[in-house]
């Protein structure tokens, strides 16, 4: 499908292959600004089966854990991901019809039984359909509504279809797919227990023509002037981005706070020395993000700074208390390996102190292990992993 026309902001035609949840939000703010983005939008699986076979596209939008393996092959483009927000899988019913209750994996099942069909996406190869397909197993309803259930290729046609269905239908699918469908009413997320939030991340193809034109896109589309037209349109959660200038202070705040709360002193001279210039210290061949909350508020860093040609160090791996416990602290890590092996890089260090018990047990999960190597004042152990 194509959107926009003209001269718009970035002023280039891009391609774009991206999930079926991501297509409301993209086409909106391309249409708004006058951007001219075409590409194909659809179920994950069959997305990531158009990348591999080639297709042209100049920005990539798949889940979080896509974009990190394709990242740590070089196919995207180092240090350009940056997330949209996490999307719960939810259930839909026909504008005006009554709102069932689904709070409970009981009031899910009676309200699925009692509905004359149930439609839902690709259980093969769409996120949502996926998941679906599996709690209906959980539910311990499938064989029972086996011939109730339509599936359809996406999210998307699959809410488009059921607007235009008779009877008493309800639906499931990614809650952004819903809110773009006109026709249809969000219910609510599946209840807890059955819940399902994915993270949906933006990143520059390896082969984008418009490289630049692509870059500024994402930027545009993940930053914090798009964060209420995202928000409306089922994007939430925290989120993690490449910093820029306008976050050094927040990061800075951030890094004091966690420092302070683990009585670890600040090392302006040594540790804390990539702080005072973050663009100059991780801007030649490294990488800094940000974690933001669902207000925008700065609530976690990560950076990857070069040591020399074949090694990189992880630095200011941290988050506030408000952003642990939601898997941040194993996405950042994620992320920085991945850039890091997609840059080119054997090998990754980092240095930290034994009062930071949890980062350590992540890292060792990971595969970092102990080296001898120099290590700041405040720091009493250095790992490694070999990429």
């Amino acid at each position: 499908m194509r959107v926009g026309g003209g001269n718009g902001r970035f002023g280039v035609d891009l391609r774009i292959i991206s999930a079926g949840a991501a297509q409301g939000v993209v086409c909106a703010h391309a249409a708004d600004h006058g951007d001219r983005v075409e590409g194909s939008f659809g179920a994950v699986g069959a997305m990531l089966e158009r990348f591999r076979a080639g297709d042209a596209a100049d920005l990539v939008i798949l889940t979080h854990a896509q974009i990190t393996d394709l990242a740590s092959r070089s196919e995207v483009v180092p240090g350009t991901a940056a997330d949209l927000g996490a999307v719960p899988t939810s259930i839909a019913v026909r504008a005006g019809e009554k709102i069932p209750g689904v709070a409970s994996a009981e009031s899910l099942r009676e309200a699925l039984l009692a509905a004359d069909a149930i439609y839902f996406p690709d259980p093969a190869r769409a996120t949502a359909g996926i998941h679906f397909a599996k709690v209906l197993d959980e539910l311990g309803i499938r064989a029972q509504v086996a011939d109730r259930v339509r599936n359809f290729p996406n999210g998307a046609t699959a809410m488009r279809a059921m607007s235009g269905a008779g009877g008493h239908p309800i639906g499931c699918t990614q809650s952004t797919e819903i809110l773009a469908t006109p026709g249809v009413a969000l219910v609510a997320p599946l209840p807890r227990g059955l819940d399902l939030e994915t993270v949906y991340t933006a990143a520059v193809h390896a082969q984008a023509k418009q490289r630049e034109g692509a870059a500024a896109f994402v930027r545009d589309l993940t930053g914090e002037g798009a964060r209420a037209r995202r928000t409306a349109a089922g994007f939430g959660g925290f989120a993690i981005r490449p910093a820029t200038r306008a976050d050094h202070e927040a990061v800075r705040a951030v890094v004091a706070s966690v420092l302070r709360e683990y009585a670890i002193p600040a090392d302006p001279a040594d540790a804390d020395s990539d702080l005072a210039d973050i663009d100059r210290s991780y801007g030649e061949g490294g990488a800094f993000d940000v974690v933001t909350a669902a207000d925008g508020r700065i609530v976690g860093s990560c950076g990857v700074l070069r040591l020399d040609a074949d090694a990189c160090e992880l630095k200011k791996m941290y988050l506030l208390r408000e952003a642990r416990g939601a898997g941040l602290g194993r996405r950042l890590l994620q992320r920085a390996i991945a850039f890091a092996r997609g840059t080119g890089y054997t090998r990754i260090e980092l240095t930290t102190a034994s009062v930071l018990a949890n980062a350590i047990a992540m890292y060792r999960r990971q595969g970092f292990t102990p080296i001898a190597r120099a290590i700041p004042s405040r720091c009493d152990q250095a790992y490694a992993l070999a990429l």
